[in-house]
């Protein structure tokens, strides 16, 4: 007894652009997910400013999202939503405190905040482009 197997080309050919698709469905996952951890990070920043002899700008102005990446290590893509580079060295003051500030616990808030947010915007966004 013989099988023919016919069509296996258009088969594969199929099967890659799906996980062409499921790559691009968690890109878009991914940067919905992030702008809306963006936007609430934005809210939640302190605004205070500084105006003494070397101004700098505030943080929530610094709030910046990047593209996709993919983690070297677990082929993971993920979105990284933080400061710039100018302002994220002191981002972690107010977060944490110091000898004289208490500690206010701004990104604790936003990720308590959007984590159900995120999820829907992730799904709703995968959703879209798996249609």
């Amino acid at each position: 007894m013989t099988v023919k197997i016919e069509g296996l080309r258009e088969l594969i050919s199929n099967l890659s652009k799906k996980e062409e698709d499921i790559k691009r469905a968690a890109r878009a996952g991914n940067l919905a997910g992030g702008k809306v951890v963006l936007e609430e990070l934005k809210r939640n920043v302190p605004r205070s400013g500084y105006s003494g002899p070397n101004p700098q700008a505030r943080l929530s102005d610094s709030v910046v999202m990047s593209g996709n990446r993919t983690d070297g290590a677990t082929g993971e893509s993920y979105v990284a939503v933080g400061f710039s580079k100018a302002a994220n060295f002191r981002a972690h003051i107010p977060e944490f405190g110091s000898i004289s500030q208490a500690p206010q616990g701004y990104m604790t808030k936003t990720v308590q905040a959007t984590e159900g947010q995120v999820q829907k915007e992730m799904a709703d966004a995968i959703k879209k482009v798996l249609r």
